[in-house]
Formats: C-alpha cells, structure tokens, sequence
C-alpha cells in the first residue's frame, strides 16, 4: 500500500520527493548534517531531519589570537 500525499504549497501529488544535504545550524553555528526532502513540482521544503547516516563532522581546534 503506498501514502499518495499532496503538496502543501502547490497541490500536486507528491510521488517523490528531491533530497539534499544540508547543515543544521543553532546559535549561527553548524552543530548536524541533515536531510532536507523538498516537492519536485515547486520545491516547496515537506521535511527535515538529522542525517543518521552521515559521518559525524570532526570538531576543529581554536586557534589562538596572533
């Protein structure tokens, strides 16, 4: 059985979906890789979510003040 969904923006049925990477961002610092799925008809955002596949980003170094 499939879920036959519309888009919320445009009305048209959603059948698939685009899919990109994005970088979750709080406080204006990226904290997570997510996932963003957006309509393929008018490109209107339907989700987001952390990307639980994703290597986790490596944590740089303060460098200090010259």
């Amino acid at each position: 059985m499939t879920v036959k969904g519309e888009c919320p923006k445009c009305g048209k049925r959603v059948l698939h979906v685009n899919v990109e990477q994005i970088v979750g961002m709080v406080g204006g610092e990226s904290k997570a890789r997510c996932i963003s799925f957006s309509c393929i008809h008018c490109h209107a955002v339907l989700g987001v979510q952390l990307d639980a596949r994703a290597k986790p980003r490596p944590r740089r170094k303060a460098t200090p003040a010259a």
